[in-house]
C-alpha cells in the first residue's frame, strides 16, 4: 500500500512539473507561438488597455458630468454607479485586450 502511494506521488509529481513554467498549453491552443510573439502581443494588449481605459474615463466625465469610480467597492461609491462601471470597464478592456493580442499576432504572422 505505501509502494503505491508513492507511485501515485511520483505520477502527480510529473504531471506538476510538466505544467509548471508554462511550458504546457492544454489542447496544443497556442501552440506555435513564439515567445517573442507572446511578448508583442502582452505589449499590445498593455496599451491598447492603458488607451481603452482612459477612452472610457473621459467618455464618463462627458456623458455624465463626473469622474468615474475611483474604487467601486467603496462604500462611498453608489451601487449604480459601481455596478455600471464594472460592467462597461469590464467588458470594454475585456475585448480590447483579445482584440489587440489578436491583432498583434495577426501583425508578428506577417513579419
Amino acid at each position: 500500500m505505501l509502494e503505491q502511494i508513492q507511485e501515485r506521488v511520483d505520477e502527480a509529481r510529473t504531471s506538476l512539473s510538466e505544467h509548471v513554467g508554462g511550458h504546457h498549453e492544454p489542447d496544443g491552443v497556442n501552440e506555435g507561438i513564439t515567445a517573442t510573439e507572446n511578448l508583442l502581443a502582452y505589449g499590445a494588449a498593455i496599451a491598447a488597455t492603458f488607451v481603452a481605459r482612459q477612452a472610457l474615463q473621459a467618455s464618463w466625465r462627458s456623458a455624465l458630468d463626473r469622474d468615474p469610480p475611483v474604487n467601486p467597492s467603496s462604500p462611498e461609491v453608489n451601487w449604480k454607479d459601481a455596478l455600471l462601471w464594472g460592467a462597461i470597464s469590464g467588458a470594454l478592456v475585456g475585448m480590447t485586450r483579445i482584440a489587440s493580442r489578436r491583432s498583434a499576432s495577426a501583425f508578428y504572422d506577417r513579419l
